[in-house]
């Protein structure tokens, strides 16, 4: 099994001042008996070198950045607009996992965009950012959207303003892909998390 840590769009310290303690906690949680195979950040990082050193202590092998809209004015224009990542299965098959920031995508989000991009680029989960809207959404031509919102709950204009973050299961075997969304609640002020099942066909 395959374990990836989706997150993004922290813009520290422009929207947000640093990480809220939940979610710090809530990812040292989940890593405290194993550590994320892959980090995939959505970009909009800004500055904050301190968020992508613990990311690297969380994770196993790859921490992949794209670059963000804002991030090309602070510095980081290295990272590149789009990756892939591919995952093995056990047939010799394999599910190709895109990742963009989505400031490309007009208006904000679209779905058919986003699918279309997926497609274009063979992938059948596409991880993207940008709206700051935490989202999970099957098209009808089985592209898996994939959207982890903002870890900080960073404004935007569709933004929900909660703090987010996606974790992302692949298991080879079954071709089965498991969705977790963590998220703080914004009544009890505690991470909740809520989860959902895909089969690839």
């Amino acid at each position: 099994m395959v374990r990836i840590l989706c997150i993004g769009d922290s813009h520290i310290p422009n929207r947000a001042k640093n990480l809220p303690e939940q979610i710090y906690d809530q990812i040292i949680n989940l890593t405290k008996d194993d550590l994320f195979d892959f980090t995939l950040f959505t970009g909009d990082i800004i500055k904050y070198p301190e968020l992508l050193e613990f990311l690297n202590l969380k994770t196993k092998k790859d921490l992949f950045i794209v670059l963000g809209n804002m991030d090309y004015y602070y510095g980081n224009q290295e990272s590149p607009v789009y990756h892939e990542l591919e995952v093995p299965f056990e047939d010799n098959d394999k599910i190709i996992i895109g990742l963009t920031h989505g400031s490309q995508i007009r208006p904000r989000g679209d779905h058919t965009q986003l699918e279309n991009h997926a497609i274009k680029k063979k992938n059948n989960i596409l991880v993207s950012g940008h709206t700051h809207k935490e989202e999970i959404f099957l098209t009808k031509r089985g592209i898996l959207l994939i959207n982890p919102g903002s870890i900080t709950g960073a404004w935007s204009f569709v933004a929900s303003g909660i703090p987010s973050f996606i974790e992302l299961y692949i298991k080879e075997k079954m071709k089965e892909i498991i969705v977790n969304l963590h998220q703080i609640d914004k009544q009890s002020r505690k991470v909740s998390s809520l989860k959902s099942n895909f089969v690839l066909k």
